[in-house]
């Protein structure tokens, strides 16, 4: 039986992709993860990895740090820096992203809302996704450029083995600057910033799994 490990994008509720996974692995092993800076290393040593946005991020730049993953990554709207000052393919300013990090603290759900109906997702949760610490931490590291390191990593190509995804529709990311960037990411016609829209592009290669 494969072990899925899911690490979630920034402000969502981990277990929410717990219906993807009955859909896409109904008889594997899954666990689903916050994108918090550990992520990385807790998911490592397993079959296949799906992360997403922020998810991804952390798995990439671990990657670039020299963390080997044993099986499968699939990473679904994936950047190297998420701010559109650092040109790398994000559509939002580092004053957004600062603003949203001051808000959450102040009004957590109506912040979130605004997140969601930004980013195109369903289902706001009536509470916190995972524990505010993170939730700040995941908007201090979106913030940040990235490092010499990452770029230098993606510059030499995703490792054998990896494979991603980005929607022509996301209205976080540009994706074609995203595909020059991540050499064979995959453009999904119509696919948003939710993970359910881009899934279905790598349905062939799970059931492979």
């Amino acid at each position: 039986m494969p072990e899925i490990r899911w690490i979630a994008g920034w402000g969502v509720d981990p277990q929410s992709l717990r219906p993807l996974a009955k859909l896409y692995f109904p008889r594997a092993r899954s666990s689903f993860y916050s994108p918090r800076p550990s992520v990385a290393g807790e998911v490592a040593d397993s079959d296949c990895v799906i992360a997403w946005s922020l998810g991804a991020w952390r798995v990439l730049n671990a990657a670039a740090e020299g963390l080997e993953f044993r099986g499968r990554v699939f990473l679904l709207a994936p950047f190297v820096a998420f701010c559109s000052e650092d040109g790398l393919g994000g559509r939002c300013s580092r004053s957004q992203v600062r603003w949203l990090r001051r808000w959450i603290q102040r009004d957590p759900q109506s912040a979130l809302g605004d997140f969601y109906s930004r980013a195109n997702l369903d289902d706001l949760p009536r509470q916190l996704p995972y524990p505010m610490p993170e939730l700040v931490e995941g908007l201090e590291t979106l913030e940040r450029d990235a490092s010499p390191r990452l770029r230098r990593f993606v510059q030499n190509g995703l490792p054998e083995g990896w494979t991603c995804a980005i929607g022509s529709q996301d209205s976080l990311l540009e994706a074609e600057v995203i595909m020059r960037i991540l050499n064979g990411c995959v453009r999904v016609d119509g696919g948003t910033h939710s993970a359910a829209t881009l899934l279905p592009v790598f349905k062939s290669d799970f059931d492979a799994i």
